[in-house]
């Protein structure tokens, strides 16, 4: 199988972005499942990953935020996980983390 170039996979997680935020749990999942695939034949770009990670991140904290009660993701564990693996979050990856990571607890906060 021929390789998909990476900028065609980040065109990808920006639509499964748009169905994250809007909290569109079904078709989220299904471009989650999409981009995973696309990932193993995918040109290699470590920016391209290190993407994938981050809205795999934020993906769960979508379901963590729908559905309380299931889908418990220790975040900590999570991220050890992403550096076991030899990746280092870059500034603006980072910076994303954070982001997110404040916005779900004002979301939180504010319902």
């Amino acid at each position: 199988m021929e390789s998909i170039p990476a900028v065609m996979a980040g065109q990808k997680i920006n639509e499964w972005y748009r169905h994250i935020k809007r909290l569109n749990v079904t078709d989220a999942e299904m471009l989650r499942n999409e981009v995973k695939r696309e990932l193993d034949v995918m040109e290699e770009d470590e920016q391209a990953v290190l993407y994938f990670q981050l809205m795999d991140f934020r993906h769960e904290q979508m379901l963590e935020y729908v559905n309380p009660s299931q889908n418990k993701v220790n975040k900590a564990d999570y991220l050890r996980a992403v550096e076991g693996e030899g990746k280092k979050l870059t500034g603006i990856m980072e910076y994303y983390v954070h982001f997110f990571k404040e916005c779900m607890n004002f979301l939180r906060v504010s319902t």
